[in-house]
C-alpha cells in the first residue's frame, strides 16, 4: 500500500521518475553480465571499498527502490567510474548513457533526498505491520512522518547536510558542480512536488485513521483503574468518533432492546456499555 504511495509520487514528478528509470537501467546494465559485474567489483578493490551489488528496483517489491538507493548512493562514485572504464574500453553506448545520467546534478540530489525519504514511509510500514500494534497510536505515527517528510524541504535538512559534505569527493569522479543554490532550486522544482504528492497518497491511505485508532477503546489494557480520577470519562472521545462514523442511520436501539445515545453507552452507570458498542458494530457490519 505505501510501496504504491511512493511510486506513485515518483511517477507524478518527472524528476524523480527519472531517476527511477535511471536505477533500473543501472541495474539491467550490470546484472545481465557477468563481465560487467566484475568491472565494478575491480573499481571497488582498487578503492579498497566493500563490494555492493546495485538491487533491482520494483515497483510491487516493497523496499527494493529503498535499497536499491541505498546501494547507488553507497558507491556512487565507483559505480561512474566503473561505468567509464567500460566505456573506454567496449564503447558500450549504455554505458556512455548511464554515466551521463548519473553525472547530472539533478540524479544525485535526487539520489541523496530518497535515501531520506523512502526510509521514513519503511519506518511506517513496518510499524503498521506488527502484531500486535496499538491502534490508538496509528494516527500520531501518520502524522509524525508526514512531519518528518516535511523537515525534506529546510534548506538545512539532513539530507542535504550529508550531500554537501560528500560533494567534494563526488565532484572529483563525477564533475558534478553542486551549490547551496542548485539544491535550493531542486527543493522548490522537484523536492517540493514529490513530497507533496506522497504526502497526499499517505493521507489519502489513511482517511479513516481516526476511525481506525477509535477501536483502541476495546483494548484493555488502556482502561484506567476503577479509582482513577480518569475512569468516568475514558474513551468519550474515541466514542464520539465511532458514534459520528457508524451512528448516523441508526434505528431507535439496538436488537437488545438498548438505545444507541451516547449517554446509555458510555454511562459509568451502564455496565453494558462497550457490550452495545460491540452489538452496534457487528449489526452495522452484517448490514
Amino acid at each position: 500500500m505505501l510501496q504504491l504511495a511512493c511510486v506513485q509520487a515518483a511517477n507524478a514528478t518527472s524528476g524523480i521518475k527519472h531517476v527511477y528509470i535511471t536505477l533500473t537501467t543501472l541495474w539491467n546494465f550490470f546484472h545481465y553480465s557477468p563481465k560487467r559485474a566484475e568491472s565494478l567489483k575491480a573499481v571497488q578493490q582498487v578503492l579498497d571499498l566493500p563490494e555492493l551489488k546495485v538491487v533491482k528496483p520494483s515497483d510491487t517489491r516493497w523496499l527494493s527502490h529503498e535499497r536499491c538507493v541505498k546501494a547507488v548512493k553507497a558507491s556512487y562514485s565507483t559505480i561512474v567510474t566503473a561505468l567509464n572504464n567500460i566505456y573506454e574500453q567496449t564503447h558500450a553506448p549504455e554505458a556512455l548513457g548511464i554515466s551521463k545520467a548519473l553525472c547530472r546534478p539533478s540524479t544525485l540530489v535526487a539520489i541523496y533526498l530518497l535515501d531520506y525519504v523512502l526510509p521514513q514511509v519503511a519506518k511506517l510500514s513496518r510499524a503498521l505491520q506488527t502484531e500486535r500494534i496499538d491502534l490508538t497510536a496509528i494516527t500520531p505515527l501518520v502524522d509524525a512522518t508526514l512531519n518528518t517528510l516535511d523537515d525534506a524541504m529546510l534548506p538545512a535538512a539532513n539530507w542535504v547536510l550529508e550531500l554537501m559534505d560528500a560533494k567534494n569527493e563526488i565532484e572529483e569522479v563525477t564533475d558534478i558542480t553542486l551549490t547551496t543554490e542548485s539544491i535550493a532550486t531542486f527543493q522548490g522544482q522537484v523536492a517540493e512536488p514529490f513530497i507533496r504528492m506522497l504526502k497526499a497518497n499517505i493521507s489519502s491511505r489513511f482517511i479513516s485513521q481516526n476511525i481506525v485508532s477509535s477501536f483502541g477503546i476495546f483494548d484493555p489494557k488502556k482502561v484506567p483503574a476503577a479509582d482513577s480520577s480518569d475512569f468516568h470519562t475514558y474513551g468519550e472521545d474515541l466514542i464520539d468518533v465511532l458514534l459520528a462514523h457508524y451512528g448516523a442511520e441508526l434505528p431507535a436501539k439496538t436488537a437488545g432492546g438498548d438505545e444507541y445515545t451516547k449517554e446509555a453507552l458510555i454511562s459509568p452507570r451502564n455496565p453494558r456499555g462497550v457490550e452495545n458498542i460491540s452489538k452496534l458494530l457487528i449489526e452495522e457490519a452484517e448490514r
